[in-house]
């Protein structure tokens, strides 16, 4: 009679144990299930070129708000794609303090990529595919501030090896000629074309869709490859959410500058992010997307390559508003 008693209890023991264990595995499966609905993503910072007059003044103000963007993203382990104008190399590097942070966030494994502002655009870097007296031509006769001249491209990859000696991705204006490529950039996100349904269409940096990459778009310049993920120049952050949640698979991408006005809209989207994705298993870097092999490919014709968009595009033009405080002259 007691073995029948503890025979029954241990029956019942396992019995429990059993729907306990169901229990505790359906709980820790409902997350992994939502979290593998969601799209892969990444999250790309400008840092613009403040080739001015007042350079160091707009540049430590881009600064401390990069490092409340980078805070904020290691807080939650979300990997930045951080594209840097190539006068950063010198502001980052010319002090030790800075220069140590910098260090940091590469080993936290935030990527560091090329960003160009051409002789067309209103705060040009510096750095042309012109010589010197045509691109100071041009510069007059567009009706923009003479910045200074620093050198060709080649030069500009020159100084950002000096931030990623194994650089090979960035925004480097291609939109408006794929002859803005160097050798060294490979993976892009500044092609102008959209990465979803027709290959080679052109969206809007500015609509969210745009930010949405089913496959990657890949062609060849200069007899090297390419490859190009695309992201949404987020004015609001609702507006990205939106898109990511219609998206269950894929990658989705967006982009701000690391100035004033565009932290918040920058950390509320973080903020979402870490909602739905909370240990960050999601989250990549432009090159890791690509080298990771998460997405399908694309090829485009060598023709479609080299077709520019009929309107300017949104992004890589200077942030509205900008600076937001101090020196007003030529800003």
């Amino acid at each position: 009679m007691n073995i029948a008693k503890i025979t029954w209890a241990a029956l019942v023991c396992l019995i429990s144990l059993s729907t306990l264990s169901y229990a505790y595995a359906a709980e820790q499966a409902e997350p992994q299930q939502e979290q593998e609905s969601i799209p892969w993503y990444f999250v790309t910072v400008y840092n613009e070129p403040f080739n001015t007059q007042q350079h160091q003044f707009y540049t430590e103000e881009s600064y401390n708000i990069l490092k409340q963007m980078v805070a904020k993203a290691d807080e939650y382990h979300i990997k930045l794609t951080l594209m840097f104008a190539p006068s950063w190399a010198d502001y980052l590097l010319s002090n030790n303090e800075r220069a140590a942070e910098f260090d940091r966030w590469k080993k936290n494994g935030h990527e560091i990529g090329a960003y160009h502002h051409s002789v067309e655009q209103d705060n040009w870097d510096g750095y042309s595919l012109l010589p010197q007296p045509e691109a100071e031509a041009q510069r007059v006769k567009m009706g923009h501030p003479l910045e200074a001249y620093h050198g060709t491209l080649t030069d500009l990859i020159t100084k950002m090896r000096q931030l990623n000696p194994e650089l090979k991705s960035g925004c480097m204006n291609d939109e408006r000629g794929k002859g803005l490529l160097t050798d060294a950039i490979v993976y892009d996100t500044c092609s102008g074309f959209a990465n979803f349904g027709e290959p080679g269409r052109f969206e809007p940096d500015m609509d969210p869709e745009k930010g949405r990459n089913d496959y990657l778009s890949v062609g060849t310049y200069n007899d090297i490859e390419r490859k190009w993920l695309t992201h949404y120049f987020m004015t609001t952050a609702s507006a990205a959410e939106n898109a990511f949640n219609a998206m269950h698979s894929g990658v989705y991408g967006v982009v701000n500058h690391s100035v004033p006005h565009e932290l918040q809209v920058f950390l509320d989207y973080l903020d979402f992010l870490h909602s739905v994705d909370p240990q960050a298993k999601k989250s990549r870097t432009v090159s890791e997307i690509i080298e990771q092999k998460l997405l399908p490919e694309k090829k485009l014709p060598t023709a479609q390559v080299n077709t520019i968009p009929p309107q300017p595009p949104a992004a890589g033009l200077p942030p509205k508003g900008y600076p937001s405080a101090g020196p007003q002259e030529n800003p």
